[in-house]
């Protein structure tokens, strides 16, 4: 059994540094480029813009949100602002109501199967903008965001260019779980920065993506059965061989779980989606004819499931397993403690050390060096400093917070091999 999983933490730890050091490579490549790189806010052209926020039991966020639009630095002749409150039974619809006339308010009867692509088509159908944006109604754009956005689109001047993502940062972290996921999220930042040079950028972020109207339309609009509908839009969007780019300082914030009930909803979503996603689109996997995205990005996200998985497993078999049969001893000597450890048989010897497997760690250490240089070229990336909020949310970032996730992953991929269905 020892063999077998050996021959497993190889494997784990040979893939991962083999996409590991291909990240660093491409980062290093246009390092000097990022460093010169600057947004422009001057745009030759001042297309109709539709700004179109999906709202279900919103009003503790939804006046800030709509605030944000319409403080866009942009011609109010020129931008819409199309609010859906989609069945909220709480204060939302009230609170949308008092906005008059500056907003479009459409209201959507909430039936058991609809999602938020439900309340985005709704408001698509009546769009006018040559450009959309979706803005989650728990989320708050900069101002100058979506000129930053608009001056991408004209700069690469590409018809094929459908959709430019924002920079996503977590709106004013108070505990330590929203603290922990803004340094997420800055690393977030800078691998979409990196990706997006090699065109395989895989969702659209909810909060603030910017979309060529007339190009989602054509696609026939959002999947209303996918429950990460930013997600599948991309990997539609690179099955019919358009482009996504990423802004990398149009920055949104956004409202992040404060607590484990939530961050645990949330990332169950957003993998389950992630899972579907990949099914419906594995004929991308390892595809050439998808360039970077289908022979790195799409084989890189299925490895990745496969990985974190593996390392849960491999945890629980190094940590969990050993501590189950030494509490089973205990229970044998009826947790009589003190005969127990002056019987205990330390396994950490000198011996033990000269015969312990250097390689391991060292490639070990090697993946921990370049997710460390990863993450404080993310901060200077995103004009933050590593220790804005303290050294406390460093270590469980770094001790075991992936863990965590991978941990909501396993049990991810147990759902939908159940056919678990959640909702938005």
């Amino acid at each position: 059994m020892n063999i077998v999983v050996d021959m497993i933490i190889w494997v784990a730890y040979l893939v991962s540094l083999y996409f590991s050091v291909f990240l660093i490579l491409v980062y290093v490549d246009y390092k000097d480029l990022f460093k010169k790189e600057m947004s422009e806010t001057s745009i030759p052209l001042e297309p109709f813009i539709s700004v179109i926020i999906p709202a279900y039991n919103e009003e503790k966020n939804i006046r800030k949100t709509i605030d944000s639009a319409l403080s866009l630095d942009y011609p109010s002749d020129k931008i819409e602002i199309i609010v859906v409150n989609h069945g909220s039974t709480d204060n939302t619809g009230k609170i949308i109501e008092s906005y008059g006339t500056r907003v479009r308010a459409l209201y959507l009867t909430r039936t058991s199967t609809d999602r938020k692509a439900t309340a985005m088509n709704k408001a698509l159908k009546i769009a006018g903008g040559d450009f959309f944006a979706c803005l989650d109604a728990d989320s708050f754009v900069h101002p100058l965001t979506l000129r930053k956005m608009l001056a991408l689109y004209y700069k690469e001047n590409d018809p094929e260019l459908a959709i430019v993502t924002p920079a996503m940062k977590v709106a004013e972290p108070k505990n330590l779980l929203q603290k922990v996921q803004w340094l997420e999220y800055l690393v977030i930042i800078l691998i979409a920065r990196v990706t997006s040079r090699m065109d395989s950028l895989y969702v659209a972020p909810g909060p603030f993506s910017l979309y060529r109207t007339e190009i989602i339309r054509k696609l026939g609009g959002f999947d209303e059965q996918n429950i990460t509908e930013d997600q599948e839009i991309a990997y539609r969007i690179q099955l019919h061989h358009y482009k996504i780019k990423h802004c990398f300082d149009g920055y949104v914030y956004t409202t992040a779980p404060d607590e484990m009930k939530a961050f645990y909803l949330q990332r169950r979503r957003w993998y389950l989606g992630s899972i579907m996603c990949l099914y419906q689109y594995k004929s991308l996997v390892a595809n050439k004819r998808y360039g970077d995205f289908g022979m790195m990005q799409m084989t890189k996200s299925t490895v990745g499931f496969i990985l974190s998985v593996v390392g849960v497993l491999i945890v629980a078999y190094l940590l969990l397993l050993p501590f189950f049969t030494e509490l089973k001893n205990l229970f044998l000597v009826h947790f009589n403690i003190l005969p127990y450890l002056m019987n205990y048989e330390f396994k950490i010897t000198f011996l033990n050390f000269l015969q312990a497997d250097f390689r391991k760690g060292f490639i070990i250490l090697f993946l921990f060096t370049i997710g460390a240089y990863l993450f404080q070229q993310a901060h200077r990336n995103a004009n933050e400093k590593m220790t804005r909020f303290g050294i406390i949310p460093l270590i469980p970032y770094f001790a075991y917070y992936y863990l965590i996730k991978s941990i909501i992953l396993l049990l991810s991929m147990i759902e939908f091999s159940r056919g678990k269905k959640v909702r938005w």
